[in-house]
């Protein structure tokens, strides 16, 4: 336990070292803003590109810096275990990403009052966000130079996040929605949008699948992508 804080404890300084919680905080207000004052724009189009983007973009640059730089692991840490580095490392990213969550339920409870379960809302808010974490940590990984790097983000992003925002222009007929069933985003969303109508449109056999779905992708990242690097990286460490 006392290893998993100080990994948290250094993952945040690093957040404040990178500017990277700055500029979450910037983000979600901006975001949170233009969702109670605009009305006229889909509000999920912010909560998407907090969760499917964004957090791809800023953990896959924080875990390849840390990396470069030889500070992924505290030096204050002895005997860390694979879980405990594992668990810190999430904990730290998630707290940072439910900064924008906390942003948007105040402008839902006490500015716009939507009509939907807001503890529905929050708790696949936080399903998602954990999803895209794993993967911006995975995509960093499978990186090794800062080109290659960018290239999987901008084939993921164009790939994979993409496709939710088609969904919200109602560019994908309810019809066609197993044939995205390989995008984690969209599984995702389409959650959010069931929460959004207060009922189920969808089939209930694709509920059950974007939950299943993306938890599996998640256990198969860790398993295949960041066991290993984190088992390697203890042992460069006791060297």
């Amino acid at each position: 336990m006392l290893n998993i804080k100080k990994i948290v404890k250094h993952d945040f300084s690093n957040f404040l070292k990178y500017r990277f919680f700055y500029m979450v905080i910037i983000f979600s207000s901006v975001f949170a803003l233009a969702l109670g004052f605009f009305p006229n724009i889909q509000y999920l189009t912010f909560v998407f590109i907090s969760l499917f983007i964004i957090p791809i973009i800023t953990h896959s640059i924080i875990f390849f810096v840390e990396r470069e730089e030889k500070v992924y692991i505290p030096e204050t840490t002895s005997k860390i275990k694979v879980y405990e580095l594992a668990i810190g490392k999430l904990l730290a990213a998630l707290i940072l990403q439910l900064i924008p969550l906390v942003f948007y339920l105040f402008i839902m409870i006490f500015v716009v009052q939507f009509n939907f379960n807001l503890w529905l809302f929050a708790l696949v808010y936080i399903f998602s966000v954990i999803v895209h974490i794993i993967i911006g940590f995975s995509l960093a990984i499978l990186a090794s130079t800062h080109i290659k790097m960018v290239s999987i983000y901008v084939a993921y992003i164009l790939i994979f996040s993409f496709v939710p925002f088609l969904s919200l222009m109602n560019l994908i007929p309810v019809t066609l929605d197993y044939l995205f069933i390989f995008s984690p985003a969209y599984l995702n969303a389409i959650l959010f949008e069931n929460i959004q109508y207060g009922y189920l449109y969808s089939d209930t056999f694709y509920i059950i699948l974007a939950i299943i779905i993306p938890i599996a992708f998640t256990v198969f990242l860790y398993w295949k992508v960041l066991l290993p690097f984190y088992n390697k990286e203890i042992v460069n460490k006791g060297e």
